[in-house]
């Protein structure tokens, strides 16, 4: 599995703090890998002359 490292805004913090709950790693980790997906998707239409 890949490691990345991510910046984020003191604003986070302060909001995650509020939230320890939260598996704030697989929040990010799920739009990382939704993204791709709607990536992925985006360019199959492409390829096929959809869009």
């Amino acid at each position: 599995m890949a490691t990345i490292t991510v910046s984020m805004p003191d604003r986070f913090n302060r909001i995650k703090k509020e939230f320890p709950e939260i598996n704030w790693n697989g929040v990010m980790k799920a739009g990382i890998l939704k993204r791709l997906d709607e990536l992925k998707k985006f360019e199959e239409l492409k390829t096929r002359g959809v869009l």
